[in-house]
């Protein structure tokens, strides 16, 4: 499939060597060699015995059309708020989606301009965040979504049995009414069959980092007023490309290969994605999930052990030119910064000429970005840093779904190369394992003994 003028599109030429040195820079033929390697990867995504269906449940429209369906019968009710329950993967896809698509002052909209609630993400256990939320949220009038794939996720059961206390004490035994629940078959799933709460199903072979495109991330942001259509349409059509490219214009593969490169023969074991445009703001914290927790893994055993894995940053265009920047062009030469830019802006506006400004006259604040991105660019060139571009021809829908999947498949790539499992976080398990022991959880005692046996001696100053 030939990539249109609308598509999504990958710029690498500032990682490449030439222009840059072969200690700083990835050459042509290196790129080709891991390529070759990467070949038989996307097909072993879409198999049937895949370790993720992140990919294969683009094809599984029912559920796409089971969203939208549940998400317009919630919205017919009306809801002045909707408060979303969940963290990481469960979380951070959902807001993605809400801040880049909907209107940059959403919740500050009357409500006569807004295409549905104002929402209202709950990804912490911070009691002053949501204490006072729920102070200033009318229950009455909220509905809640909260997302867990096992049920068990700690931070989110607290969440969610605190809100719904809270709802409960406002609208008395209808308080289920007012709840979706996005979950499996884990606790979460048995209490919503008890009490009667919709659910949607969150795919059983889709872990949570990998699950923007499902209930998971879709919901909340179609209840708020996105047409969630273009998106997976987008996402299914980037699939479409991928599969059919020629060696060399899959983005993803590229894109892999470069990071690759440079975080294993060119020293450099820092990533970071900086967005230009303040709507791709989560979109940096997200990426920052899916990398950290996919690439960042123990591989080997005994004596053998190696510990692998870029470093994720975020970083957003303009604001971090006047601080990160500085260390990208001057400190350490071990990043490798991803750009994330738009080629054409939703809004014009103009910047009047004068005083100390007076030879930005006629020009918009969409251009001094795009000035601003190009020229940290080439200063990250000239002092030999590499950079790749991601470039969408808008914030729209249909390109955002396309550069989900490929960052996604991206980082399924990089795990491939690098001999892990991108979709497991032994990590991860090992701290929640920790905390429930700490909680004083039953059946965690010999583990909450361990711990306080290992606690390293007291030095308070």
């Amino acid at each position: 499939m030939k990539s249109l003028a609308g598509d999504l599109h990958l710029e690498v030429g500032a990682a490449l060597a030439p222009p840059l040195d072969r200690e700083h820079g990835v050459g042509r033929a290196e790129i080709r060699k891991v390529l070759k390697a990467l070949e038989p990867v996307l097909p072993r995504l879409l198999a049937a015995d895949a370790p993720s269906g992140f990919l294969r449940v683009l094809g599984r429209r029912k559920l796409g059309e089971a969203i939208i369906a549940e998400a317009r019968r919630c919205a017919q009710r009306k809801p002045r708020d909707l408060i979303h329950i969940g963290i990481g993967g469960s979380s951070l896809g959902a807001e993605v989606l809400w801040r880049a698509l909907t209107h940059p002052q959403h919740n500050l909209l009357p409500d006569s301009r807004r295409p549905g609630p104002r929402v209202h993400f709950v990804d912490n256990v911070d009691p002053d965040s949501l204490g006072s939320l729920l102070e200033w949220v009318d229950l009455r009038h909220a509905l809640v979504h909260v997302v867990s794939k096992s049920g068990g996720t700690v931070e989110t059961a607290a969440a969610f049995q605190v809100v719904r206390q809270a709802v409960e004490k406002r609208v008395g035994p209808t308080w289920a009414r007012h709840f979706v629940a996005t979950t499996g078959r884990g606790a979460l799933g048995a209490l919503a069959r008890e009490e009667g709460i919709a659910t949607l199903p969150f795919p059983e072979d889709v872990g949570g980092r990998f699950s923007a495109l499902t209930a998971s991330g879709l919901f909340t942001p179609a209840v708020a007023g996105v047409d969630v259509g273009p998106l997976l349409a987008g996402a299914r059509r980037m699939l479409a490309r991928m599969r059919s490219a020629e060696p060399g214009h899959d983005p993803a593969a590229v894109a892999a290969a470069i990071a690759h490169r440079m975080e294993t023969a060119k020293h450099k074991p820092i990533h970071v994605l900086m967005a230009y445009a303040d709507a791709l703001e989560p979109l940096a914290r997200w990426f920052v999930q899916l990398c950290g927790e996919s690439l960042g893994k123990r591989k080997g055993r005994g004596a053998h052990v190696r510990h692998v894995g870029p470093t994720p940053l975020a970083a957003r265009g303009t604001t971090d030119q006047h601080s990160q920047v500085q260390l990208f062009v001057e400190g350490p030469p071990d990043k490798l910064v991803s750009f994330v830019r738009l080629q054409a802006q939703n809004r014009a506006v103009e910047i009047p000429g004068a005083g100390p400004a007076a030879y930005l006259d006629g020009v918009s604040l969409g251009a001094l970005l795009e000035a601003e991105q190009r020229g940290t660019a080439v200063a990250l060139a000239r002092a030999g840093r590499p950079s790749v571009t991601w470039e969408l021809p808008a914030l729209e829908a249909g390109a955002l779904g396309q550069l989900l999947v490929a960052l996604e498949t991206q980082t399924a790539y990089q795990a491939a190369l690098l001999g892990i499992d991108a979709f497991d976080q032994p990590g991860v398990e090992a701290g929640k394992i920790a905390a429930f022991a700490l909680l004083g959880r039953e059946g965690y005692e010999s583990e909450r003994a361990a711990i306080e046996a290992d606690a390293p001696p007291s030095w308070r100053i």
